[in-house]
């Protein structure tokens, strides 16, 4: 049924349109602002109060802030705020434009099972620090300890409120939103499943980690991510364990483990040195089957079909 929600709405495709629009505009214009801003006040100030694009311009290719003197924390807040004016877009286009219950891209049961996003945030957080500790036990010199309890609170903070909204609205963007798109002129349940997952390896071709590790290679992780969570959505038929993942996710990159190229950079508790990705990847892929096959036994999946089957008449009808 989550596939059909769409059906509870006003669903032409100029209303998609303008939703996708909107929401880029959204993101990229009007979210940037107080980024843009505080830049341009920053390199002012750091040049005596005078102006200077080219400044400006240095910083927005290096990405790193700390050289003009912004703090991690209050740089990761400007730049989750760009997803804080796209969230409300979306939500406004849902509720007001396509005239459907904003809930409808999370689940078609009468309320959210936050017992369920509980579950699996919790279940790959742990997932994640088990990895992690292998990794640490193999090379204990690439990890250098930095925790500094005047910034690592703060940052505890933005995690479990700015770093939710983040990959809550590229859950319900792209798993919610889209994938229902994509399913109402599908007739195959793989086909909304494969463009959403290259729609969200596409969205982070601009992250560092790719300059740094390859085009491929992070390409192979993020859309496989993307096919990861795009399943567990169609066989649990809603997005809660998606939701929970997401931002587990991304509150362990930025909380306990960060590296110099990670697109998250944080006073996290721990920093490497070095990255062994081509260790990592088929660990990370190994911990998804792990987390499906819990997945299935606990909420009894038995129908692979609904990954890659026929859309139900009853969801295009």
């Amino acid at each position: 049924m989550f596939l059909g929600l769409y059906k509870r709405g006003e669903n032409d495709l100029w209303r998609y349109i303008i939703t996708v629009i909107g929401v880029v505009i959204a993101y990229l214009l009007i979210g940037q602002i107080p980024l843009t801003l505080a830049l341009v006040q920053k390199t002012t100030e750091n040049n005596g109060g005078n102006f200077d694009p080219g400044a400006l311009l240095d910083i927005s290719e290096t990405l790193d802030f700390t050289s003009i003197g912004m703090s991690l924390n209050y740089t990761l807040v400007l730049i989750l705020l760009t997803f804080v004016t796209a969230f409300i877009a979306l939500w406004i286009f849902v509720k007001f434009l396509h005239k459907r219950p904003f809930k409808t891209l999370i689940t078609a049961a009468p309320s959210i099972n936050w017992g369920k996003i509980l579950f699996a945030f919790s279940i790959w957080m742990l997932m994640s620090i088990g990895m992690e500790f292998i990794f640490y036990l193999m090379d204990p010199g690439n990890y250098t300890f930095n925790f500094d309890p005047s910034q690592f609170w703060i940052l505890l903070a933005i995690a479990f409120t700015f770093l939710i909204v983040q990959t809550s609205f590229e859950e319900l963007f792209i798993r919610g939103y889209l994938m229902q798109g994509f399913a109402s002129i599908s007739t195959m349940r793989w086909i909304p499943l494969v463009i959403t997952s290259i729609i969200f390896g596409s969205l982070h071709l601009m992250n560092p980690e790719v300059g740094k590790f390859g085009l491929f290679t992070m390409m192979s992780y993020y859309i496989g991510t993307g096919l990861f969570l795009g399943i567990i959505t169609l066989m649990d038929d809603s997005l809660e364990l998606a939701l929970g993942i997401h931002a587990a996710t991304n509150i362990y990159s930025a909380v306990f483990v960060t590296f110099s190229s990670s697109a998250l950079q944080t006073p996290a508790l721990f920093k490497m040195a070095e990255v062994n990705i081509n260790l990592m990847l088929p660990i990370f892929f190994v911990a998804a089957a792990v987390f499906i096959l819990i997945c299935s036994k606990k909420y009894g999946w038995k129908d692979w079909t609904r990954c890659y089957g026929p859309v139900e008449r009853e969801e295009i009808a």
